[in-house]
């Protein structure tokens, strides 16, 4: 990558002499195009196969006279409109604590560990309508706090994130996001063990959200409910994961529980994920992994559908629970500042449109992407 160094930010101005006499620190600049082409299921209006993205990003970093350091970041999608995509400040103490201030990034709390199985490009629902049920929705949001406080040897440590607006908008300097309507929320990360070396790895950890709502009416009684739209109580979810790297092996496992509060009759009631896959890296060139995922919905309505058989199965019309299938595999090969990868994703059981009922019933997207970096 071509990288812009140590460009110095001084000869500060005015009312800032008094405050500092000087700062400076490294600046970097990087970037990425992408050319992909993309396949849907036959059922699908495909159009246009072929899509682009160009992102650059700007970066800064320098020393804490005391220790440490500091660290920024932004993100510009090039789309037409030029919009500002992330951006984040990091503050690192010493290296043992940081304390970030992250508005779209998604790198902090339990957002970066919504799915940590292997993978050589893409996860298993890249591409799909339907996600995976995990955590992270309170630390993907723009605006969070997170302080991570970790061990430098074993990797242990705990991730705690705070946001005043979930799925909130960035908010320039000096501006207010307003009342959007949206809930606090916080989650924390822990990890007991987190290693990673050149042929060896393994990390074992666990992971909790939730999200503090305004209105509820639960105090009420559970049946008063029904029909308002309001949520029950507060929405909460849980996961825990383990991976582990053994030379050109790596494979790993999570499982999330997620409960909505849906007071609705068609609402659902809680989701239940679990997550397996492994991948193969030859060298740092080529590597190649498969994965596959159970998601089991368990609805309000036992009655779903008029069928009380308990599951949808075989294109039943519906029931208490049901349950989506993914699998998928991806594969990337690189070459300096040039990669090619490729995935192909499928979904069965529901999915993609109401109308997909039955396991035999998969629902695909396949891509095909050559990206170049500097």
């Amino acid at each position: 990558m071509n990288k812009l160094k140590n460009i110095g930010i001084s000869a500060l101005a005015g009312t800032l002499v008094s405050l500092s006499a000087a700062q400076a620190g490294g600046v970097t600049v990087t970037g990425a195009w992408e050319l992909s082409y993309t396949n849907l299921n036959h059922t699908k209006v495909t159009g246009n196969k072929i899509g682009m993205k160009k992102n650059i990003s700007f970066g800064a970093s320098g020393d804490v006279s005391d220790g440490g350091g500091v660290t920024w970041a932004t993100t510009i999608g090039g789309t037409d409109a030029m919009g500002l995509s992330s951006a984040s400040m990091n503050i690192n103490m010493g290296g043992i604590a940081t304390l970030a201030y992250d508005s779209g990034t998604g790198g902090y709390g339990a957002n970066a560990v919504d799915n940590v199985v292997p993978t050589a490009w893409e996860e298993i629902d890249y591409g799909l309508s339907s996600g995976i049920s995990d955590v992270g929705r309170v630390s993907a949001s723009k605006g969070v706090i997170n302080l991570t406080v970790k061990s430098p040897v074993a990797g242990t440590g705990v991730s705690l994130s705070y946001v005043s607006k979930v799925s909130g908008g960035h908010v320039a300097d000096g501006a207010t996001s307003g009342d959007t309507g949206g809930n606090r929320g916080m989650d924390i990360v822990i990890d007991f063990v987190n290693v990673s070396q050149p042929h060896f790895g393994l990390r074992f950890g666990m992971a909790a959200e939730t999200e503090i709502i305004q209105q509820r009416c639960h105090e009420a009684g559970e049946s008063s409910c029904i029909g308002t739209g309001q949520l029950k109580g507060n929405p909460y979810g849980g996961t825990s994961y383990f991976t582990v790297k053994l030379g050109p092996l790596s494979l790993g496992t999570q499982a999330t529980f997620k409960d909505p509060q849906e007071s609705t009759l068609a609402g659902i009631a809680n989701k239940r994920s679990i997550v397996a896959g492994g991948a193969l890296t030859f060298g740092d060139t080529i590597s190649v992994s498969y994965g596959e995922a159970w998601d089991k919905y368990r609805y309000n309505n036992a009655a779903r559908g008029g069928d009380t058989s308990g599951a949808r199965e075989n294109g039943a019309a519906g029931g208490e629970y049901e349950t989506i299938n993914f699998k998928g595999w991806s594969a990337a090969i690189n070459m300096g500042p040039v990669a090619l990868k490729a995935t192909r994703n499928e979904v069965g059981g529901w999915g993609e449109n109401s109308s997909n009922t039955g396991h035999g019933l998969w629902k695909k997207h396949s891509e095909l992407n050559l990206s170049i970096a500097f």
